[in-house]
């Protein structure tokens, strides 16, 4: 079932409903983020570029959430071209 305006709330269903005076689920009902606005918002966890950078998740959002392109790693992790470097010529 849709919602009757697809938007994204500013509050949470709890705050809406004791305002307006309804059902946490009365508001769901008329006020939902669309999936397809949701999941571009959150594709992060989908793509996991920490795991392309070859850090821990923590450590990713800890460094500000720097992305491959970013670091001039060409896609490739830290962890790859640090095992690059240590290979004898």
């Amino acid at each position: 079932m849709a919602a009757k305006h697809p938007v994204k709330r500013p509050v949470t269903a709890r705050e809406a409903a004791e305002r307006f005076g309804v059902s946490p689920r009365g508001v769901r009902n008329v006020m939902a983020q669309p999936r397809e606005q949701w999941l571009a918002e959150h594709s992060i966890e989908r793509t996991q570029p920490w795991r392309a950078l070859g850090m821990s998740r923590s450590s990713w959002y800890a460094k500000g959430k720097p992305m491959p392109a970013q670091l001039g790693g060409g896609g490739e992790g830290r962890r790859e071209a640090r095992e690059a470097e240590a290979l004898p010529a």
